[in-house]
């Protein structure tokens, strides 16, 4: 009993304060809206690239459920809706995050990292202080930066897919390859930008705008983030080597999904409102100057990863207001 008390004040803690509470969803139920509003990028990214992504997001949601269960029999207690939902979010935006085609090792790898080591080792739910989905990729990412490196060039059929996933040895090598971003870092060369990319970066935007409506997801943090974005690459792109424009900064890479989905998890972002906007510009500025001086394709994933680590200092200078709510 006296743990649940603790669990549910930690959680109550670690939410953002909220001007209203539409629909009065519970925590759980926000989880699950999140999972909505994913769906209509997994939608075009499924009609752009393949069924890929969908045995990706069964993999992590499997090592999901596995993890969580683990989790809640080695500190002896129930496994509640609140556990599942959330290793499910976890599941689901890393299975986004990466290659379509990845090998099945890798998600269930970073998955399972990412839940364990993310979350569970500081305390479970409400307690972490990085991103879990963001701790999972960035593990990956460092470990199997070849099988992480490419992406589908294009619609890839159900047998394909399965045979990337499953047997990558006997898979035809010719229908992935490294992206824009990567080329252009690799070797200076860069042909022109897909409208496929505008197309899943719609998908994402939609379901921000989903979460930003039900007061799921803070607007201003989104906002903040591509703003800052946008004006500190106009300033880079003016003294760069690389030959972007600003628009293609904006298209390519997880910029718009990073805005919708990550930046805004209220557990490892800073808490009051100007704490916000500070971590978001913070992020920012670290996406950019990441994606313009290192050999890293894109830097979201570390940028956010980054912020997170600021954000416990940015509360304590900006005077954090939490939702107590009732324990």
């Amino acid at each position: 009993m006296k743990t649940s008390k603790t669990r549910k004040i930690i959680t109550a803690l670690h939410r953002f304060p909220r001007d209203k509470q539409i629909g009065g969803l519970s925590s759980d139920e926000m989880m699950c809206h999140v999972i909505y509003a994913a769906l209509p990028g997994i939608a075009i990214s499924t009609v752009i690239l393949g069924f890929g992504i969908w045995f990706q997001l069964g993999l992590a949601l499997v090592t999901a459920f596995f993890c969580e269960a683990l989790n809640a029999f080695l500190r002896q207690k129930s496994l509640s809706r609140l556990d599942i939902y959330s290793g499910f979010v976890t599941a689901v935006l890393l299975a986004i995050a990466v290659p379509a085609t990845a090998p099945w090792w890798l998600i269930v790898t970073g998955t399972a990292f990412g839940l364990l080591f993310g979350k569970h080792i500081f305390g479970s739910m409400g307690m972490n202080i990085f991103n879990p989905a963001i701790v999972g990729f960035c593990a990956v990412y460092l470990s199997f930066s070849a099988e992480i490196s490419l992406y589908p060039n294009g619609y890839v059929s159900i047998s394909e897919s399965f045979a990337y996933i499953f047997h990558p040895s006997i898979a035809n090598d010719g229908l992935t390859g490294a992206t824009e971003l990567s080329s252009l870092k690799a070797n200076g060369e860069f042909t022109e930008m897909s409208p496929n990319y505008w197309l899943i970066n719609l998908g994402w935007l939609i379901g921000g705008v989903y979460l930003w409506i039900r007061n799921i997801a803070d607007w201003r943090l989104s906002l903040t983030f591509v703003a800052t974005f946008t004006l500190l690459t106009a300033i880079f792109t003016y003294f760069s080597p690389l030959t972007l424009t600003v628009t293609e900064h904006l298209g390519l890479g997880s910029l718009i999904f990073t805005a919708c989905f990550i930046i805004t998890d209220p557990t490892s972002a800073a808490t009051g409102r100007l704490g916000r906007v500070i971590y978001a510009a913070l992020a920012a500025l670290f996406a950019v100057i990441i994606r313009h001086y290192s050999n890293m394709p894109d830097s979201m994933a570390f940028a956010v990863l980054l912020a997170n680590l600021f954000a416990p200092m940015i509360d304590n200078y900006t005077r954090p207001q939490y939702n107590r709510g009732s324990v």
